[in-house]
């Protein structure tokens, strides 16, 4: 078989991306067209009187055997749901031919959605918030979805108590034998790099059999690591107690959910799984399935069950599994335990996770632009004999298992050389959040494969390692695996629920030569969590050239591995690469012929590290956009470009650092900076040119230079200064000075009160940039009709006042009804709003005679997170656990001296509901003293299902942290995740947030 290099390879898949529209000459025509819409009728199949997905897929399969032009299938907007798999068979004429290609696509503009789903109604509400829906007999589901967000299934700790015995548990108490269902109760155990799952067989009294044989091969393997008491119990009704949470009762046909805040059933989309496999495509090694692509559409809502049944999840590593009685002695071990009595071979022959879409026997297979989420199984999954493929642009996220699956871990040496996937790019996609159920899962799998290329894509937010290559524990003189390609890959926050892993994993020989083993190049691997290596080179590891790759900041050796015992390990070339830590760690021994030279130490942030090599790695330019979170519209900065004086405190003029100017301050440059020099305390003086209001400042200083104490002081002319905001505890960053109603100032200044010697945390301050920002009006725009004013919605407002009227004297009513008011004040001459109210309806009136209101002023917070409904989770997305007296509502309370905590785990994430998606510009974080994270990022969505990574701390402490994001985003929920500290011995101790709050425009 003739191997293409890279450079072809991607050439060879612009070229198969490349749609070309009919021309007016019938006989120059290069692409044949049926258009279809999810009410398609009848046969015609154009774009004014579209057809039926099938039957289209039927006008292919007779045009394919004679066809002299290239297919489109173009899919208009809308979902279809299909009962029954999407199947493209070369046997039925799926294929193209002739040289052309079929391509299933989505029109200009549209975002068709392929569904295996089944929509769930007729909710109705019960007691402690339960809320249940009847499903048809024999529905069975491991997950549901509403509005497409995922929920949890019931769960929850340890209820008893549990000693192991050779069939299962004794318990304290008998409490299990009461639960309802008992057979459909799951333990789940997260043990190393796995994490398996069992489900109970029966339960007498205190004494639990589980099943069979997931628990044997569970407990009694003689290699990797086995399952002993369980983590987590999971499916019971008895443990349904929390937003998001639900439960399936099977033999009752029905569906129980816990709504989270602000989901009401009665007109969410709620939706469970009906299909395994929602799109195949398949032919033979004579025959394959040739030409084939999808192009711009979304897959979604497809299941798995199989793991509720007697094999369960039992997790050998990256969502292979035990199946089948003996697996544990026999599955995969081949002779690596008994010469006499070998197992199966070759080695690491286990089941693979199936995939929710799978393509098998094909050859120029092309899915491009793509969509794979809301899935219960692995994404996708390229099996036997899939050549010369290409993977491009697509988005994997929201999958149970791993996110992308290229071959299988069965075929180190098979009869025919054929059936190991060849000559496939993966390239430019973003794999996230997935192997969200089965969190030993990767983003991208890859089993014995030859030529393959994984370039330039981004995988992030993994639970175990980002790519994982190769396979096959023990060694394996014939294996075919060759030619492999890992280059310019962006991978980071992997390692998040599991150690012994890494950003890139590979295990097993790899080639015969340095010259075809696989290689290591261009990749950028920071953020890592769980103990392993950035790079792993594990168990038979050979032939494999790794150089030029960036790995920093993670909570795990740079690179190195672990030699299995009487087997080859070696013949690496480690070179030319910028490590955290350059020397290697080989805890199970030296590999042999390892050349490790000329390679940099960088910092733990990246400083070192090559811009060329940070700015090449992840997605390239064109596919940028999929990375990018919606726009948001900047908040208009009253104080750009405006004149700036620095003073020392007696007022006379500072003196500067020789590489400040004092238009640094207001350049909207936040990588420029004035500084004062020879004296510690100093202040900056902001001339706005005007009277202006405003609602809030922010205060920009770099690191390290900033003061830990400033204050911010207002003056209408210059001469009469008023405080009206103080920071104590200031970290380096943008920092918001909120005021609790608005304010009227031309000129603004900024005084260093800490740091006022060499013993604070900055050295001194320095600042990038002052922002001085308007409140919002939320009555901007209103009408007034007979006095009253509608804001649209609920608001919590802080000020109300007419901001144009005869002058006369009036009161003002609120109410969220426009049924029930309540007087808020009661004389504009003498009264104003004396605490924050909740109102959609505003009603003035006149004290006397009549007043005619032609404007409205209403205010509310400017930290739009004040208040907001707030969720405190694990970093698997369950509920967290609470430290005693704290609720999710006390990181958002106003209340600087209180905070949310999490227990029992030291990663965790805190996330607010905005209640609606608004424009962010600036995060700031309060964390106490002795309760902070070292390190932490951000994360924002509009749809509480996408998450998009928009900024970053790797140095933060106690205090205040403010954050101004890199480009003002969209978002409704917020989120902060905790990365350091994972363990008592960091300097925080445990993230703790006393105040998250968040500033834009409205």
């Amino acid at each position: 078989m003739r191997h293409r290099p890279l450079g072809a390879a991607l050439a060879v898949l612009m070229a198969a991306a490349a749609v070309t529209v009919s021309t007016s000459d019938a006989s120059a025509a290069t692409t044949t067209t049926y258009t279809v819409s999810p009410t398609g009728q009848g046969s015609a199949c154009t774009a004014s009187n579209p057809c039926a997905l099938l039957t289209a897929q039927g006008k292919v399969r007779k045009a394919t055997g004679s066809t002299s032009t290239d297919i489109a299938v173009v899919l208009k907007d809308g979902t279809y749901r299909l009962d029954k798999t999407f199947t493209l068979d070369a046997a039925q004429g799926d294929s193209a031919t002739n040289g052309h290609t079929v391509t299933y696509e989505a029109a200009a503009g549209a975002h068709p959605v392929i569904s295996g789903g089944q929509q769930v109604g007729g909710w109705q509400q019960g007691a402690n918030g339960v809320w249940s829906a009847t499903v048809p007999a024999g529905t069975d589901t491991r997950q549901l979805y509403v509005d497409g967000v995922r929920a949890n299934r019931a769960a929850g700790p340890d209820p008893t108590g549990f000693t192991r015995t050779a069939t299962g548990y004794t318990t304290s108490d008998a409490t299990l034998a009461g639960w309802h269902n008992i057979s459909d109760v799951e333990f789940l155990y997260n043990v190393g790099w796995t994490q398996m799952r069992c489900g109970i067989a029966s339960v007498s009294g205190t004494t639990v059999t589980m099943k069979q044989p997931c628990f044997d091969n569970s407990t009694k393997k003689p290699y990797g690591v086995n399952a002993d008491r369980p983590d987590w119990v999971e499916n019971a009704k008895e443990l349904l107690d929390s937003p998001g949470e639900f439960y399936l009762d099977k033999p009752a046909h029905t569906l129980y959910y816990i709504p989270r805040q602000g989901q009401d059933l009665r007109s969410a989309d709620v939706e469970i799984p009906r299909l395994q496999t929602v799109i195949q495509g398949t032919g033979a090694v004579a025959k394959p399935l040739k030409g084939v692509g999808l192009k711009g559409i979304t897959v979604q809502y497809g299941g798995w069950t199989e793991p509720n049944g007697g094999d369960g999840f039992s997790e050998v590593q990256a969502n292979m599994r035990l199946t089948g009685n003996d697996a544990w002695e026999k599955q995969g071990s081949c002779d690596r335990f008994s010469k006499t009595d070998p197992g199966t071979c070759p080695y690491g022959n286990w089941t693979m996770t199936p995939g929710n879409v799978v393509f098998d026997h094909t050859d120029g297979l092309s899915l491009q632009g793509d969509t794979f989420q809301h899935l219960g199984a692995a994404g996708l999954q390229l099996g036997q004999y899939v050549h010369n493929s290409s993977v491009t642009g697509n988005v994997f996220t929201d999958i149970s298992a791993n996110g992308l699956e290229i071959g299988n871990g069965a075929d180190a040496s098979p009869a025919d050389l054929d059936v190991i996937p060849a000559d496939n790019t993966i390239a430019d996609n973003w794999v996230h959040h997935v192997a969200v159920d089965y969190s030993g899962g990767v983003g991208i799998f890859q089993g014995y494969a030859r030529y393959d290329t994984i370039t330039h894509n981004q995988v992030n937010d993994v639970p175990y390692s980002g790519i994982s290559s190769n396979w096959g524990w023990g060694w394996n003189p014939n294996t075919r695996s060759e030619g492999n390609k890992i280059t310019d890959n962006l991978v980071f926050d992997h390692m998040q629920q599991h150690f012994d892993g890494g950003g890139i994993y590979v295990l097993g020989q790899e080639g015969t030569t340095l010259a075809n083993g696989l290689l290591i190049s261009g990749n950028v691997i920071h953020d890592g969590v769980g103990g392993g290596h950035a790079i792993y080179s594990d168990g038979g590891s050979q032939f494999v050239t790794e150089t030029d790759n960036a790995v920093f900041g993670n909570d795990e050796y740079s690179f190195g591995g672990c030699k299995e015992q009487n087997n080859p390990y070696g013949d690496f070339n480690f070179t030319g690469n910028y490590y955290e830590n350059t020397t290697p760690d080989w805890p199970c021994g030296e590999p042999a012929n390892a050349v490790i030279a000329n390679n940099t130490q960088v910092a733990y942030d990246g400083a070192g590290v090559p811009a060329s090599l940070l700015a090449n790695a992840g997605l390239e330019a064109q596919y940028k956009g999929l990375l990018a979170p919606p726009a948001g519209v900047a908040s208009k900065n009253l104080a750009t470009g405006k004149p700036v004086q620095a003073q020392f405190l007696d007022g006379s003029t500072a003196q500067l650092q020789p590489e400040s100017q004092l238009s640094y301050a207001t350049d909207g440059n936040p990588g420029t900076y004035v500084q004062a020099s020879g004296q510690f305390k100093w202040q900056l003086v902001v001339d706005l040119q005007q009277a202006q209001t405003l609602g809030y400042v922010t205060v920009g200083m770099p690191r390290p230079h900033f003061a830990t104490d400033f204050h911010v002081d207002a003056s209408t002319d210059g001469s009469a200064w008023a405080t009206v905001g103080t920071v104590h505890g200031s970290g380096w960053g943008t920092v918001p000075v909120d005021f609790a109603s608005p304010i009227s100032a031309r000129y603004l200044r900024i005084v260093a009160d800490k740091p006022d010697d060499w013993g604070q945390r900055g050295d001194q301050m320095a600042i990038s940039e002052v922002g001085a920002f308007a409140p919002t009006n939320l009555a901007a725009g209103v009408k007034i009709q007979d006095g009253a004013a509608d804001l649209g919605s609920v608001r919590r407002l802080t000020s109300v006042a007419a901001s144009e009227c005869d002058g006369k004297p009036y009161s003002v009513a609120a109410s969220t009804d426009g049924k029930t008011w309540t007087t808020v004040i009661a004389d504009s001459r003498t009264g104003e709003l004396q605490a924050p109210v909740s109102a959609r309806y505003l009603k003035f009136s006149a004290i006397k005679g009549s007043v005619t209101i032609t404007g409205v002023t209403a205010f509310g917070p400017n930290d739009t997170a004040l208040n907001k409904p707030a969720t405190a989770l694990f970093i698997d997305g369950t509920q967290a656990q609470l430290q005693p007296n704290s609720t999710s509502a006390l990181g958002d309370d106003g209340d600087p001296n209180t905070w949310t905590q999490a227990t029992n785990r030291y990663r965790w994430a805190y996330q607010v509901d905005l209640q609606q998606a608004q424009s962010i510009d600036v995060v700031s974080l309060l964390m106490p003293n002795d309760k902070f994270a070292t390190r932490f990022h951000i994360d924002v969505s509009v749809d509480g299902s996408t998450f998009y990574t928009v900024a970053r701390r790797v140095d933060s402490a106690g205090g205040i942290t403010g954050v101004q994001l890199d480009q003002t985003v969209k978002a409704r929920y917020i989120k902060v995740v905790a990365d350091r500290p994972d363990d008592g011995g960091q300097t925080g101790g445990q993230m703790a947030v006393s105040e998250l709050a968040v500033y834009g425009s409205k």
